[in-house]
């Protein structure tokens, strides 16, 4: 076609004739357009580019304009960039000589194509176009004139601009041009006016700031006349106008001169005489940073810039020059742009970022430019501007026409800057090189290059502390080099330190170093995920787990709506780190809150606010802000807080003997990156013009047409507006009032509540009243249908939720305040006069008044609405509450009963059953549908199922029953029957809608791919968001091959869950775990798929990466079904080579999860599945299903059956190590697990039927060791049932006990076995290790001693006897030599302080052993262990002193022996400051304290010599001396597992000397240790106490701890005791671990009843408890007396410590179920004395906290007046539960507790009985008078416990079951004669 067209121009007839010639210019500008062919579009080469120039010229004028028309398409559309280019300055070239010529008509040709070819201009060429068409307009000639004003009209019009916007950006040059002709050629000003809209006069004074200086140069003294006349000013007014003075004077420096001062006054003399009393200095110190900017943007063009910037410092410090040299000499540049740097950023900023309108592109850059010259001439003192510089520079390189200059002059900071300015820059600046690189030409490359090479050379040691947080740049291959000496140092950290440098790199507030962490994150977690699941699912989950989960989710919620490429990664970082169980790893967002309780009339009030208001909101969003423009408001709004606050005159460093006052400890309480940003504001000098001012607003504010963020910013800005108040609230809401309207929403959030407050309090009536109706209108607006309307007012109400939360906490606050500073017995903080008083009570009316207005039942009904259920519970709550106080009928439950059926409805929609069951007790009778509730909520699904399809036949179409049957179906696995449900339904719309997530995730379980594709294809817009509809597309897509489409799917996913998480939701792990599970699956099925990389990782790795991911998610067997059905699903459409058999795998998997959460008929369904698949293994669950089902012997044969015909021979393998075990017969074994698991299996069954013989019982278990003689499991059971043995042997008769038994074989068979399954694993670990230490230490004790005479053997048979238990200990003393060789030092470790209780055991050759361990121990684990050894070496018994010693000397003795010198020395040291570390501890322990000083000096008063204070020594904290434990699994490596980490571990750095000494009887002492972390710990250091005892309680807490994590039902229910460390010294005195934040419960109480008046008379009282026991009918004495005067007040301590209702219902849950496990726990040990002293609660959460021990097993039985209750259940704990008071979450929490007690007895009785028979320790003490249920000796004590753990009340012999007792236990802990025979101290009151 082009070959045509060439053709068609060179024919002779085209060239005669005019229309041809046309038609073929305007055929070849169409065929132009649709070409990218580089011979025909570059107009240097091409003909028809050179036809085009040519027909310009031509004689006909069709042509021409022809011409002029096609001549744009050679200017935009061209893909080589370089052409393009030389194309625009060619044909710039020829029309700029076109318009030179005379030639009338080509004239107009030239105008005509200047106004086509701007259509395709900008920038520098777009000032050139208009400059010529407005010199036409000056053309004598009337046509020109006129074609050139239509010209540019037509421009205005095909721009998106206006006219008036069009020239903006060029008036530099237009205007000078227009205005220099005013007077030849007025017609051009005229007509531009006319063009604008805007009269010659409004024109020259809305262009003065760029014609002035030109014309003051030129000293066109009369059009400056012109201009200052149009103004209304004289010359020298408008001279001196700053805008144009400092563009004048930047003019003027630029010229060359010797005398700089006496040209500037000579031009302006020249001008205007007035300027002959002003001084220069005067004017140019006026606008310093005006010219400053100018003279900058010409410093790259302009060496004489340079000198000007020198001689305008020096002038405007104050430094007498007049010329260049002299300023040069005293250079004054640094510290003038150190003063001036934020004024001039603000002014380069605006043209950078077009803050007043777009700018050319060319100006942009002389603004980068000049912040480059600004940086080389001033280097580290633009420090101050350094956060406007950065944020100004990376606006300018996202932009790809600005990133070259604007990362030239971002690396001319980072090579010119300090240390100190470019230590927080590299981060970003390795991350904009990762993202940007491609935008950078090759001179900026290698420049960048220069640039880390430098960093590098120049700064290495700060590179190199910080490498651990640079970002990669592997993708940039001309930084290999670097990038290989970056990797080399990032790999000498491990894993664990890289997830924390990802998690420090997340928390950046720069996107871009976010993004470049994120992707980075995401390769990393790749490959090392295994890691932190091993972290997450180990007994004490690492922190990093939860330091990695939060930093992502934070990250994720800040840049979701503003970076879709890091909200992308963030939802596939997380998917990869996992769903992890919120029961076990905690990542709650610290939440930081401030209360202004005098509303700013207090100075310490006012500056903590100004303090906190900076550090979380002001500056996150001063360096988020990329406007300019809100920078600079941002900026005065620090500013002036700074300067209200008096903190600026604070923030001076001050000399080391120097007052501290209160400001600067504000001031250095901030992160230093705080500091850096704000310091630059202490003194500068923003200001804000008066703007316009705002007429009042109507109430009510909110209708439903406003967004959120109007509303709230309207409602904030209006309140902060009103002259409410006075003093330092009005200041700085009139200057908070700047910053909401056009800024961060979170500001107006934050504000809102203080500014509502202050108009409640200082405001008239109807300002409360109005803000009242405001708040509750927003809450009694309906929510519709509409998403983006629901979501705003959802937005608005919890907004209104924040309010009130506020009013609520400062009315609390302030009543506390008012009650204790007017109560005569209370040391207040500040006394009151009777007008404060006053005032204080009317303000707390006024905020009563408000909060009244909005009824309880309105906020509860719209916090359900909200899914703030935790809100709508703590409202409801309290309306039950105020009904109780106005119902005192008798028939008041009935009255209150539809409220509870209310609260049952909100339970509903928590995650927490027991509250239902807790409420159905207060319903008399309950209806069919909360009977149903109760049955969803349990878990009952089948229940629940058989009602709502005997409903579906009445109600066939009912929405709401179609749902929850399909929920019922779908949760008990019902997935066939859930598809045929679906099809009988009735078709609609709404019913397809509904059943459609249930229908794909059925098809996709069963893997019924038609009707998945059936169900997909019939789907309707409502249902395409759902989660699970898109799942089901995404795996039709994988089925169907459709790769693109299917990660295109997945990621859609991805981007609709993530844009759900918010800062609320997102507060805690449990709050956002329905989004994570769905980042999770995301993951699976991605990797599953094997769409990305298929072989990249082995099929046996990812089998372990998948089971450690479904570990991940804990106790939620819902989930984890879910996420099973996935992979079973993706498995078969799976890309890898997946078997049968792994999908077999899975189903066996969902078998074992169905069949422990007792949903058989699912457990036997994916049996059989498993079954159809060919794994025989199914058959071994098929057998458990079948035991528990009770068909006991059915399932024994199946197993007989499946081991008799070979069934697992599949499984058989070769082990290359050698066997262990001792039946090893010199062959190698063939090894099989699941045979193993059988013969197990079969052994358990057969020993618990107890219907064999024991010998074929034990030939069983011996074949499970056979088959796997690797299994811990095996030898522990094996083991076990030795143990059974002996101990049947032991309780009987001596004369009926077997020879076995007598002469110890028995127990060295257990010993044996014990030791060996600790070879293999650590699951049963406190198990084997305390009993077989028993067993081995008895024995050993045994055979020193002639057998007893109770045996009535003859002497010969006890001599044998006793010979055969010396050889049965030689042979148990040789299994144990052998494996402390192969055994770590942490299995011993876990059982160190009963191994040192024995040191001084009789048997030489078992101290021999026990010396050997503890040395063993102590030189693997030195800085925990060394503590316990310590406490041996300082032992009051000589003996074992001595023996400690002997331990010493033989560590020493290693670590002289080492192999390396370092860790020898290292050791020695330890051992050596330990020792001088004690006895320090050991005096301040015992150290005589004069008087009863409530402080004391560490080194003053107690001696204590700090030389030996920094120690290598842990310090004795739980988590630190808590040994690290494998992760169960059948393959663990023991030996290479880490119990503790030896480089990261907290270590004691120095003491604080302040010491706190208690106002108790011993006088405890507590000490603070600043630990190797920067942190300070505290110790109680107790004198005169043999912590021993706490010490082993605490490891039995420990257990029971460990027990309720391992049962999911527990563990989803978070219950725990709490522990802490207990370290003793020697037998006297010793360490505990201080907690903080606890209070007693008698103190909270107390301080209620205070503050209430309540009178307490003790002596009454004791009087009225004993008159109330006297008779039976005066009990009510203290049922209807004494309880009443003390109403529950406990409840409301939960509501003042935690006024946020998400924490008040957590906190409050935490503390029932706390103090239920403790209840049990402390019943079942008899542990007494519970006075409120003895409990305590944490301030931080609401745990339940108990102290004080000494009074166990049934002491307090024993007391003048006995504790008869079992544990401490008075009226104020009940009422404290809630409404549902002991039922629900306490009643099932105990039942738990018990129940997992049960299961545990055979671990609980062995580690009891190593306590009791401690031969170091008494447990059971000595008793005044012992009732008869009270044991004394260690066999009565162990007896009591087990028959408690068993349910077996005092004088009964039947045991009751688990919910009798503990029902048993509750009547006794509330029957009032028990509790008023309590002793007067126990409070039984309270």
């Amino acid at each position: 076609m082009f070959t045509t067209i060439a053709n068609l121009i060179k024919l002779p007839k085209t060239q005669k004739h005019r229309r041809p010639r046309v038609a073929a210019m305007l055929a070849l500008k169409r065929l132009l357009s649709h070409t990218a062919n580089l011979d025909h579009l570059n107009l240097a080469t091409s003909p028809f580019g050179q036809w085009c120039f040519q027909a310009l010229h031509s004689s006909i004028r069709e042509l021409r304009v022809a011409a002029g028309r096609t001549l744009p398409v050679f200017l935009q559309g061209v893909p080589d960039s370089g052409i393009l280019s030389k194309n625009r300055i060619r044909s710039l070239d020829v029309l700029r000589n076109l318009s030179g010529q005379s030639d009338l008509a080509l004239q107009e040709t030239c105008v005509l194509a200047w106004g086509q070819i701007s259509r395709v201009s900008s920038g520098d060429e777009m000032n050139l176009i208009l400059l010529k068409l407005v010199e036409y307009l000056g053309n004598t000639n009337a046509l020109l004139c006129g074609l050139a004003y239509d010209e540019i009209q037509g421009i205005s019009n095909h721009s998106p601009f206006s006219a008036m916007k069009l020239f903006a950006p060029y008036w530099r040059t237009i205007a000078v041009s227009v205005v220099q002709d005013l007077h030849r050629r007025p017609q051009i000003a005229q007509q531009i006016s006319d063009l604008l809209g805007v009269s010659v006069t409004n024109f020259l004074s809305m262009t003065q700031v760029y014609t002035v200086p030109h014309f003051v140069l030129t000293k066109k003294k009369d059009i400056l006349q012109r201009i200052a006349d149009a103004c209304g000013q004289s010359i020298m007014v408008l001279c001196r106008e700053h805008n144009n003075l400092a563009a004048t004077l930047s003019c003027v420096l630029l010229q060359t001169s010797s005398d700089v001062e006496s040209l500037v006054m000579n031009l302006l003399n020249a001008v205007s005489p007035e300027f002959g009393n002003v001084d220069c200095a005067e004017l140019l110190r006026s606008e310093p940073q005006a010219t400053a900017s100018e003279l900058l943007r010409a410093a790259g063009e302009s060496d004489e810039a340079h000198q000007a910037l020198h001689f305008l410092a020096g002038v405007t410090h104050g430094k007498p020059v007049s010329s260049r040299g002299s300023a040069r000499k005293m250079d004054m540049i640094g510290p003038f742009f150190e003063t001036h740097v934020l004024g001039i950023m603000a002014l380069l900023a605006d043209t950078i970022n077009d803050g007043k309108g777009p700018q050319p592109v060319l100006e942009k850059i002389r603004c980068l430019g000049a912040i480059r010259e600004m940086i080389n001439l001033a280097r580290s003192h633009v420090s101050n501007g350094l956060p406007q510089i950065c944020a100004c520079l990376r606006s300018a390189i996202e932009n790809k026409d600005l990133a070259n200059q604007g990362f030239d002059a971002w690396i001319i900071m980072m090579t010119t800057l300090g240390e100190d300015e470019i230590a927080t820059l590299l981060d970003p600046t390795f991350a904009i090189l990762v993202q940007h690189w491609e935008n950078f030409l090759p001179e900026i490359q290698n420049r960048a290059y220069d640039m880390i090479s430098h960093l590098l050379q120049a700064h290495s040691s700060m590179v190199w502390d910080i490498v651990h947080t640079l970002p990669s740049l592997a993708t940039i291959p001309l930084m290999a080099k670097f990038e290989e000496e970056l990797s080399k140092r990032k790999s000498k950290r491990d894993v664990k330190h890289h997830f924390q440098a990802f998690s420090q790199r997340c928390e950046n507030e720069n996107a871009t170093v976010v993004l470049t962490a994120l992707d980075e994150l995401s390769s990393y977690l790749e490959e090392h995920q295994g890691f932190l699941h091993e972290a997450a699912n180990s007994e004490q989950p690492d922190p990093v787990v939860s330091q990695l989960a939060r930093s992502v989710l934070d990250t994720s919620v800040l840049f979701s709506n503003t970076h879709s490429d890091i909200a992308i990664l963030c939802a596939r970082c997380l998917g990869l780190v996992g769903c992890l169980d919120p029961t076990r790893i905690e990542a709650i967002r610290e939440k930081r809150e401030i209360l202004v309780l005098s509303n700013f009339v207090r100075e310490d009030e006012t500056n903590d606010f100004a303090i906190f208001f900076l550090r979380e909101v002001l500056v996150k969003a001063f360096l988020s802000a990329t406007n300019s423009r809100s920078q600079g408001f941002l900026a005065y709004a620090m500013q002036e807080l700074l300067s209200i606050s008096k903190i600026k005159e604070s923030v001076t460093p001050r000399t080391r003997d120097g007052p501290f006052d209160a400001n600067y400890r504000r001031w250095v309480s901030l992160p230093e990156s705080v500091r850096t940003t704000l310091m630059p504001f202490t003194d500068s000098k923003y200001f804000v013009t008066a703007g316009v001012s705002q007429p009042p607003y109507n109430y009510p504010l909110y209708n439903a047409g406003l967004s959120h963020g109007q509303w709230l910013r309207t409602l904030t800005f209006d309140l902060l507006k009103k002259k409410a108040g006075a003093g330092k609230a009005q200041t700085i809401f009139s200057v908070l009032s700047r910053i909401v309207r056009f800024q961060d929403i979170s500001i107006s959030n934050f504000l809102l509540p203080f500014a509502c407050l202050n108009v409640i309090i200082n405001g008239t009536d109807q300002e409360r009243l109005e803000i009242g109706q405001e708040l509750l209108l927003v809450l009694h607006q309906p929510l519709p249908e509409k998403a983006h309307t629901r979501d705003s007012i959802i937005h608005c109400s919890q907004t209104v939720f924040q309010v009130l939360d506020y009013l609520s906490h400062w009315m609390q606050e302030k009543k506390k305040e008012l009650a204790t500073s007017t109560n005569p017995g209370s040391r207040a903080g500040r006394s009151l006069s009777e007008a404060d008083v006053i005032t204080d009570v009317a303000q707390i009316q006024s905020v009563e008044m408000v909060l009244g207005m909005i009824p309880a039942d309105v906020i509860s009904r719209r916090a359900v609405e909200c899914k703030s259920y935790s809100r709508a519970l703590f409202h409801w709550e309290q309306f039950i509450r105020q009904q109780k106080d106005l119902h005192n009928a008798p028939n008041q439950e009935a009255d209150l009963e539809p409220l509870y059926e209310r609260l049952q409805e909100i339970y509903t929609q928590i995650d927490e059953p027991d509250g239902i069951e807790g409420i159905s007790v207060h319903l008399h009778v309950l209806n069919i549908d909360q009977q149903i509730l109760e049955h969803r909520k349990a878990g009952r699904w089948t229940a629940a199922q058989s009602w709502y399809e005997l409903l579906l036949t009445k109600k066939p179409n009912d929405l709401d029953v179609q749902y929850t049957l399909l929920t019922s179906l779908k949760e008990s696995g019902q997935h066939d029957v859930l598809l045929n449900q679906i099809e009988g339904f009735q078709r609609s719309n709404a019913s397809e809608a509904l059943s459609l997530p249930f229908a794909t995730e059925a098809s996709w379980v069963t893997g019924k791919w038609d009707k998945l594709r059936k169900y997909l294809s019939s789907a309707t817009d409502i249902s395409e968001g759902d989660f699970n509809v898109g799942i089901g597309r995404a795996l039709l897509a994988l089925s169907e091959d459709k790769v693109d489409e299917f990660s295109k799917i997945l990621d859609q996913l991805r981007r609709n869950t993530v844009r759900g998480l918010s800062a609320t939701n997102t507060a805690s792990l449990q709050g956002c775990h329905e989004s994570l599970l769905k980042f999770h699956v995301l993951t699976e099925i991605e990797t599953i798929s094997g769409v990305q990389n298929p072989d990249n990782l082995e099929k046996s790795s990812l089998t372990a990466s998948l089971n450690q991911r479904l570990d991940v998610l804990g106790p939620f067997l819902s989930d984890k079904q879910y996420l099973l059905g996935l992979r079973r699903a993706t498995m078969q459409l799976s890309k890898r080579d997946f078997s049968n058999i792994d999908i077999a795998s899975a189903w066996l998997t969902s078998a074992k999860l169905a069949r422990k959460g007792n949903f058989t008929h699912q457990a036997f369904n994916a049996v059989l599945h498993a079954s159809q698949l060919g794994d025989e293994s199914a058959t071994i669950e098929h057998s458990r299903l079948l035991w528990r089902e009770g068909n006991h012997r059915k399932a024994i044969q199946s197993l007989e059956g499946a081991i008799a015909a070979n069934a697992f021979r599949s499984y058989d393998y070769t082990d290359a190590e050698e066997s262990i075990t001792a039946n090893n017969t010199g062959r190698q074994q063939q090894q099989n697990i699941l045979k193993a698991r059988a013969h197990l299996l079969l052994a358990k069954w057969i020993d618990r039927a107890g219907q064999t013989q024991s010998d074929v019982t034990i030939s069983q278990y011996k074949k499970s060791v056979d088959h796997h003689n690797r299994w811990e499991k095996a030898h522990y059971y094996l083991g076990k049932h030795y143990n059974k043995i002996l101990e049947s042997e032991k309780a009987k008769h001596p004369s009926k006990q077997a020879q076995v038994f007598l002469n110890g074989e028995t127990a060295k068979l257990v010993v044996d076995n014990y030791l060996r399954s600790l070879c293999f694993g650590a699951k049963y670990i406190y198990q084997t290790m305390p009993r077989l230490l028993t067993l081995w230490l008895d024995l050993g004790s045994d055979a020193e001693q002639p057998l007893d005479s109770k045996y009535n053997l003859g002497e010969e048979t006890r001599s044998h006897t006793t010979t055969q238990r010396r050889k049965m200990l030689g042979a148990c003393n040789t299994q144990v030599r052998k494996h402390i060789d192969r055994l770590p030092a942490f299995v011993f470790y876990t059982a160190l302080s009963q191994i040192v209780a024995r040191i001084c055991h009789p048997n030489q050759a078992v101290y021999s052993l026990l010396v050997d361990i503890v040395v063993k121990v102590v030189i693997v684990h030195a800085p925990q262990a060394l503590w316990t050894l310590l406490a041996v070496v300082k032992s009051s018994s000589k003996d074992r002193a001595n023996r400690g010693l002997t331990c010493m000397t033989r560590i020493n003795e290693h670590a002289r022996k080492s192999r390396t010198d370092a860790l020898g020395l290292e050791l020695r040291t330890l051992v050596a400051q330990g020792a001088k570390l004690s006895d320090q501890l050991l005096n301040v322990c015992e150290g005589d304290i004069q008087g009863k000083p409530a402080n004391v000096s560490l080194t003053r008063d107690l001696k204590f010599n700090h030389k030996t204070a920094s120690c290598k020594l842990a310090i004795p904290l739980e988590v630190s001396l808590t040994a690290s434990l494998p992760t169960v699994t059948d393959n663990v490596n023991m030996r290479a597992h880490r119990a503790f980490n030896d480089k990261d571990y907290i270590h004691i750095s120095t003491f604080l000397d302040d010491v706190v000494v208690l106002n108790s009887l011993q006088r405890p002492r507590k000490i603070s240790i600043r630990g190797s972390d920067g942190h300070v710990y505290a110790l109680l250091c107790k004198p005169k106490d043999d912590l021993r005892k706490d010490q082993r309680l605490m490891e039995f807490n420990a257990m029971i701890n460990r027990a309720l994590k391992k049962d999911a039902g527990s563990s989803k229910r978070r219950l725990y005791i709490k522990t802490y460390a207990v370290t003793p010294i020697n037998e006297e005195c010793g360490l505990i671990e201080w907690i903080d934040n606890l209070k007693t419960l008698r103190e909270i109480l107390l301080s209620s009843y205070k503050q209430k008046n309540v009178q307490i008379n003790y002596g009454e009282l004791r009087m009225l408890l004993t008159e109330s026991i006297s008779a039976p009918g005066k009990l009510s004495i203290f049922t209807k007396k004494i309880i009443p005067h003390f109403t529950p007040v406990f409840h409301e301590w939960f509501v003042e410590m935690f006024p946020e209702p998400g924490a008040w219902f957590t906190a409050r849950l935490r503390y029932t179920r706390s103090c239920a496990v403790m209840s049990i726990v402390g019943h079942v040990l008899g542990l007494g004395d519970r006075h409120g002293e003895n409990i305590l609660f944490e301030e931080g959460n609401g745990g339940t906290f108990h102290v004080d021990f000494n009074c166990l097993f049934d002491k307090g039985m024993t007391f003048e007046k006995p504790e008869l209750v079992p544990f401490r259940l008075t009226h104020n704990m009940v009422d404290a539960f809630g409404a549902y008071g002991f039922e629900g979450p306490f009643r099932k929490s105990c039942e738990l507790t018990l129940g997992i007690l049960r299961q545990n007895e055979d671990t609980l009785m062995t580690i009891l009985e190593t306590f009791l028979y401690d031969p170091t320790t008494d447990f059971i003490g000595k008793k005044k008078k012992v009732p008869s249920i009270v044991p004394d000796t260690p066999e009565g004590v162990l007896e009591s416990v087990r028959n408690k753990v068993r349910g077996l009340l005092p004088m009964e012999s039947v045991p009751l079951s688990v919910e009798g007792y503990v029902q048993a236990l509750i009547q006794q802990a509330t029957d009032p004669f028990k509790l008023a025979s309590m002793y007067i101290g126990w409070c039984a009151f309270f």
